[in-house]
């Protein structure tokens, strides 16, 4: 693992000597872009615990994650136009500050109507975050060095997921669920202070575009009517519900069907999350060399792979743990390629509506994550199969939406 940090960090060096990046920026960026799967996944290992603890269903506590989710998605179509015309800085601190808020409120909840607001609050804040940071990245680079910055962030991104869960576990353990939130609020204050000293604006007054419900709605309505755009954003959304199907569902499967410890559910969720760091490593050293359309036709066929396996899977009573794990590393891994091969394909077709574009993108990815999750919760009946059913529909739907989008691309967008 240390040679991988290492080379890891070399790569990162290399391109921010390219990009005018400078580490701390990357890293900033990566933490931002964290704090979100920090959101959704530090409190997963406890969800057993809480429902016991608010006295409720484990499916209701199941369901806050699909809250986080919808909120998190519809209101990054507003924040895309809005950072467009105010610049990135803003939208990102007072992002931030939104986030702590809902943390806390999360902190002391004392029922699950109240949990779920304050979930809601922390997906208002995390929106106007996540939105920004592609957004301040794509600010005058080409679609291959977008890609390959992206990746870069991703490495660091990639930590949260693979810490979140033990950490988690281990605030569980020590203390209580509510200090996972506690957690999660200083996180977002310390993230505000991080950025403010080492983030400039990347937006300059003369690119920006005044903001208007009716200039958003332009600029959304030629996105919408560009079929290269949305069959990127589309696969992307589906890819995205496998693996939020995937976060739902895990936590029941392995620790009350398959017995494993909360403390080490971490561990077997961060396998997945290994290999997300693999793939974008993978993607940083090539994608500038083969070009992000390459990897990305190849990197599909890993979660189709998985989807078809996953189907074999459910006609097992109680199939071995270890092919869950794998099938699942197979499915999620590629992300660390597809992730930013999907935002590349989207932007290289929309002009010049970088802001608008990842909002429309961010907002599809959750809503239909949100979607998936509500599914596996709604057919929730004690077993593994909701889960992997779900997961492989989204998978070999996400397959067949990207390879027409591939073979009948159109021209980017005039503006």
């Amino acid at each position: 693992m240390l040679p991988n940090l290492l080379q890891t960090i070399r790569l990162i060096l290399q391109l921010s000597h390219c990009m005018k990046l400078t580490f701390p920026i990357v890293l900033v960026l990566g933490l931002l872009s964290g704090l979100t799967p920090l959101a959704i996944d530090a409190y997963l290992p406890s969800i057993p615990t809480i429902a016991k603890s608010l006295d409720t269903d484990i499916s209701l506590i199941q369901m806050t994650l699909s809250m986080y989710l919808l909120v998190f998605a519809f209101l990054q179509i507003l924040f895309g136009p809005i950072s467009d015309a105010i610049g990135r800085r803003k939208v990102v601190v007072g992002g931030l500050g939104i986030f702590a808020i809902g943390s806390f409120l999360c902190a002391i909840a004392q029922s699950y109507e109240m949990l779920m607001v304050g979930r809601a609050v922390q997906a208002f804040g995390g929106a106007a975050v996540a939105v920004s940071v592609p957004a301040l990245v794509k600010d005058g680079m080409s679609i291959n060095q977008f890609a390959k910055t992206m990746s870069m962030i991703m490495l660091v991104m990639a930590l949260a997921p693979l810490a979140a869960p033990i950490l988690g576990g281990a605030i569980l353990t020590i203390w209580s669920w509510h200090y996972i939130f506690v957690f999660l609020g200083i996180l977002a204050i310390i993230s505000m202070v991080l950025f403010l000293r080492t983030i400039p604006e990347t937006l300059p007054p003369e690119k920006r575009t005044p903001f208007s419900f009716l200039n958003a709605s332009r600029n959304y309505g030629k996105l919408v009517k560009n079929a290269s755009v949305m069959g990127y954003v589309a696969s992307s959304a589906f890819y995205f519900a496998g693996m939020m199907s995937f976060i739902t569902g895990s936590s029941f499967v392995y620790i009350e069907i398959y017995d494993i410890d909360p403390a080490n559910f971490g561990f077997l969720v961060g396998v997945n999350v290994i290999m997300m760091m693999l793939a974008a490593t993978i993607n940083g050293r090539y994608v500038e060399k083969l070009g992000t359309e390459v990897l990305s036709k190849y990197a599909i066929y890993a979660p189709l792979i998985a989807s078809a396996l996953m189907i074999l899977l459910t006609f097992f009573d109680h199939p071995p743990l270890p092919f869950i794990i794998i099938t699942s590393m197979l499915f999620i891994g590629p992300m660390g390629i597809l992730g930013s091969g999907f935002m590349a394909g989207a932007l290289k077709n929309a002009g010049n509506h970088n802001g608008s574009v990842t909002a429309l993108a961010g907002t599809s990815r959750f809503a239909m994550g949100a979607v998936g999750g509500a599914v596996v919760s709604i057919l929730h009946n004690g077993t593994f199969v909701p889960m992997l059913g779900t997961i492989a529909t989204c998978g070999i739907i996400s397959f067949i939406i990207f390879k027409v989008t591939v073979r009948y691309a159109r021209p980017p967008l005039e503006d």
